[in-house]
């Protein structure tokens, strides 16, 4: 079978032996490179791995300014994926809640918004519900116990459910109010204005009027203009868009702590574990990171849905930099690149181990063939009759 391998080789009156130092040599060489990216790798990859996100900006307590109403808008995302009808259809059953269209939002990423039929006892901020295809869902104004009644109902609706520590770690909190509240004349104000601008006030180093929506001091203070539902969702689609990378920096970190020890044992120089199969998984995770991430190319770009909407596009803008989203999602792709190289390498560096074996396997096979093709078994064939019969001999003289 192995003659095709060999008689051009024995014809070209090589040395054997030559040959097979030629393959052994080849063989180090790459085995002396593939080590050296090895240890490269494992160096840089115990600090990179270790290497924490950057902290999300956090919203400061409610102040306490009289007469100023502060409320609560919270963030969290629970799921891979929301199946929107579904929770419609159930929510709207409860008989406590209905629908709101948003206007002018047709163009808007898949989203669904309700409101509580029926109004609190002194409330003077409306309630709202957003609710994202992605798994993500926002609360307006709503009690702690009402936020966590939702959560239970939506999640027979949910793909690929988070752990409730999780979800619960990785919710934003942001604080808000309305900016009619700030023109009342109990409130501390920075300095007066002129009173022929009678809707103009200095709060906190800036000129505020009651007309536009700001977001100050990280917090929301709304005008009473027609298009606040709007405004509320662009600021709904930022904090969505956090929370849901808050949930994969959590997946990354997971998976940072379970293979450090691998770049540790790299270093160290010590035996790796690890199997090609496990390799393999691995990287299957770490492409199922990617693959989602590339999904929403909301993540570095501007969601196209605020183009020509230059106010609320500049309200979404505050936000998405207050989360500090593009960072975390830049040091999101080095960190995942990291992780896909040094498993590739740890790939190749058990595939080249097989590929050893297997030259040794053939070179083994190649010496047989060569001692075959020589007679060699022949003659030690037939040196040990012989020597069979010499014994015998001497042995029936001797007696």
């Amino acid at each position: 079978m192995l003659n095709f391998m060999i008689k051009p080789f024995l014809r070209s009156g090589c040395n054997f032996s030559r040959f097979k130092f030629l393959i052994k040599t080849v063989r180090f060489e790459t085995h002396d490179v593939t080590n050296k990216r090895f240890l490269m790798t494992a160096t840089s990859s115990s600090s990179f791995l270790s290497k924490q996100r950057p902290n999300k900006k956090k919203s400061k307590k409610i102040p306490q300014f009289t007469s100023i109403p502060m409320f609560k808008v919270k963030a969290y995302a629970t799921a891979d994926y929301y199946d929107l009808e579904n929770i419609k259809i159930s929510i709207l059953n409860s008989e406590a809640y209905e629908s709101v269209t948003v206007p002018n939002s047709e163009e808007a990423n898949e989203f669904l918004c309700i409101k509580p039929k029926y109004e609190q006892v002194n409330e003077i901020e409306p309630r709202h519900i957003f609710f994202f295809e992605d798994g993500s869902v926002v609360f307006w104004n709503l009690s702690n116990e009402e936020e966590r009644f939702i959560l239970e109902l939506i999640e027979k609706h949910e793909e690929n459910t988070y752990d409730s520590e999780i979800v619960e770690e990785e919710s934003e909190v942001i604080n808000y109010s309305r900016l009619k509240f700030l023109f009342m004349d109990d409130v501390k104000k920075d300095e007066a204005v002129d009173a022929n601008v009678p809707n103009l006030i200095k709060f906190k180093g800036l000129y505020l009027d009651d007309k536009t929506t700001k977001f100050i001091d990280n917090q929301i203070y709304f005008s009473e203009s027609s298009d606040h539902l709007l405004e509320k969702y662009a600021f709904s689609d930022a904090m969505a868009l956090s929370v849901k990378l808050g949930i994969w920096e959590k997946n990354l970190d997971k998976f940072s702590e379970k293979i450090e020890y691998i770049s540790d044992d790299m270093r160290r120089g010590k035996n790796l574990k690890l199997k090609l199969e496990e390799i393999l998984k691995y990287l299957g995770e770490l492409f199922t990171m990617r693959h989602v991430i590339s999904l929403h190319s909301n993540f570095l770009d501007t969601p196209d849905f605020y183009w020509d909407r230059e106010k609320l596009e500049n309200l979404y803008s505050q936000l998405y930099s207050h989360l500090s989203i593009a960072k975390r999602t830049r040091l999101y792709n080095e960190r995942l690149n990291h992780c896909i190289n040094l498993m590739e390498i740890l790939k190749q560096h058990l595939t080249d181990k097989n590929s050893t074996r297997l030259e040794w396997i053939i070179i083994g096979l190649i010496a047989l063939e060569v001692l075959i093709a020589l007679g060699v078994f022949d003659f030690i064939k037939n040196f040990s009759k012989c020597l069979i019969e010499y014994t015998n001999n001497t042995f029936k003289k001797n007696k």
